[in-house]
């Protein structure tokens, strides 16, 4: 893991507050599926993170993005609620990806909303902040099936 994980100092408190986060996409549309449309939202995610880093404390340790949601591990200041947070996150995205892309506003988003309003969120300590990290850092790469033992394999039948 070559991601540093410290306490920080905060105007009277020193601590660390990690959260492992997901949402999803309105509908489950699986727009980033579409190379474009995936670096643009990336690029919001980190210019939000350099925006509001010094104001909230946010850090993003690391970011996963599948076809449909996005799953984040990231750090940030005590004074903030992580509401606070996603909202900022999910809003500049949005803002900007389909500001970019007009043609998703037309075909899926025509409320203006592309993400899906609900979020989900753990709160990690130490020990599960490497686990998190490593499970989000592998959001959207090729899945290898797994063999089950004794299980036949299609192409050992007719050889």
């Amino acid at each position: 893991m070559d991601v540093k994980i410290e306490k920080e100092s905060y105007s009277s408190s020193l601590g660390m507050q990690v959260a492992h986060v997901n949402f999803a996409v309105k509908y489950r549309h699986g727009i980033f599926g579409n190379a474009e449309v995936l670096a643009r939202a990336m690029e919001s995610f980190r210019g939000t993170e350099r925006a509001w880093g010094e104001k909230v404390g946010l850090k993003i340790l690391e970011m996963g993005i599948d076809r449909n949601h996005v799953h984040m591990v990231f750090q940030w200041g005590p004074a903030t609620a992580i509401s606070k947070v996603m909202q900022l996150l999910k809003g500049r995205c949005s803002y900007e990806v389909l500001r970019e892309f007009p043609k998703l506003r037309t075909r899926w988003f025509w409320g203006g909303h592309m993400w899906s309003p609900a979020y989900h969120f753990l709160s990690t300590g130490t020990g599960d902040v490497k686990h998190a990290l490593s499970y989000v850092k592998e959001q959207g790469a090729p899945r290898v099936p797994k063999e089950v033992a004794g299980q036949s394999k299609i192409d050992s039948f007719g050889a």
